[in-house]
């Protein structure tokens, strides 16, 4: 229970089930892959010593449960949705207890919306210690990734060679607000509230959210706007990787140099999971087809995508001074010195 005091606060448990509704959530309990795969797998020798724990003392730590409806993880539910029960935090707990017929106890858990679901646990995910810089740089990108994605859906579209600032819409809101006569308009709060969003003589309007939100991460986890678009980059190479491989490199056990994984992030018309490093390393050394960079010559070769990566790190170093980036500096640049190496 103190594991989640702090992120979760005590007003999202939920303490007014009896004990036999409890055993019959246990039954119901369900396990989303897409939150699963925000779980960094253990290393082999952690989960050996924590299936050791387990059998030895049983499962002292209580798993965390979402309680939610049918309707909320899938809206298309028709009506009267019914009740289910996700799996949040303790997937490996849970995995061994059910393989050793181990009981367990649960948390149940209030949350709004799945979107949340994701934020908390790769927060509580980052809050570990034991991370590989890879699984820290992928649950960064994820986050960027998740909150960019929501953000998308309450944004209007922009037309082009327009500055859409929700004119009409505040119009109408404030025609709404007449009474009696008298406009009660909030002139000033709207004046307020689009005044916050200039930034240097300019209207920062919500095609720029996305930075926005790079920079409030970079400052969050103490690293650079550009290094969290470069895990988001690396987070989504990783989601199209098969899942066997993606374990293996977020574990450390399979090297692939973070460049060759943003680049297949990059990667538009690339869907298919990939199974091996052969395989990675052959598409990213391909042009990309994304059609925002259809008219850039982009490097054809992996040596010459190492190359172009190594020229904007060094360019990001003098701009920033970001020390986290002289280690990418350092990576990218070995990989080219074994390629010459290869080459003479």
């Amino acid at each position: 229970m103190k594991k989640y005091q702090i992120s979760l606060g005590e007003k999202k448990i939920i303490k007014d089930e009896g004990l036999l509704k409890f055993e019959e959530i246990k039954k119901q309990i369900r396990i989303l892959p897409e939150l699963e795969q925000l779980i960094p797998p253990l290393l082999p020798n952690e989960l050996e010593q924590l299936e050791r724990n387990i059998l030895q003392e049983g499962c002292r730590e209580a798993l965390l449960i979402w309680q939610t409806t049918e309707d909320v993880i899938e809206p298309s539910v028709a009506d009267k949705p019914s009740e289910c029960y996700i799996l949040v935090d303790g997937h490996n707990r849970y995995n061994i207890c059910t393989r050793h017929n181990i009981d367990f106890k649960i948390h149940l858990v209030a949350f709004k919306s799945l979107y949340d679901v994701r934020q908390f646990m790769i927060d509580n995910q980052l809050g570990r210690r034991n991370l590989t810089p890879e699984q820290a740089s992928y649950l960064r990108g994820m986050k960027y990734l998740t909150e960019k994605k929501e953000k998308g859906k309450y944004e209007r579209p922009l037309h082009k060679g327009q500055n859409v600032l929700y004119e009409e819409g505040i119009s109408e809101s404030l025609k709404k607000k007449e009474h009696k006569g008298q406009n009660v308009l909030y002139e000033e709060s709207v004046s307020e509230s689009l005044e916050k969003k200039e930034h240097k003589g300019q209207n920062v309007l919500y095609d720029n959210e996305a930075t926005s939100t790079a920079e409030r991460l970079g400052k969050q986890f103490n690293v650079s706007e550009k290094t969290i678009k470069r895990d988001a980059e690396f987070a989504s190479g990783i989601e199209k990787l098969d899942p066997v491989l993606k374990s293996e490199i977020l574990l450390g056990k399979t090297k692939v140099n973070k460049t060759i994984i943003q680049r297949i992030g990059k990667d538009e018309s690339m869907v298919m999971p990939l199974t091996t490093v052969a395989e990675i390393e052959e598409i990213a050394a391909k042009p990309r087809t994304s059609s925002k960079e259809a008219a850039v010559s982009l490097p054809s070769t992996k040596k010459d995508v190492f190359i172009t990566q190594l020229v904007a790190l060094s360019k990001e170093l003098q701009q920033t001074g970001a020390v986290n980036i002289c280690d990418e500096i350092i990576i990218c640049a070995s990989e080219i010195k074994k390629m010459f190496s290869q080459e003479s």
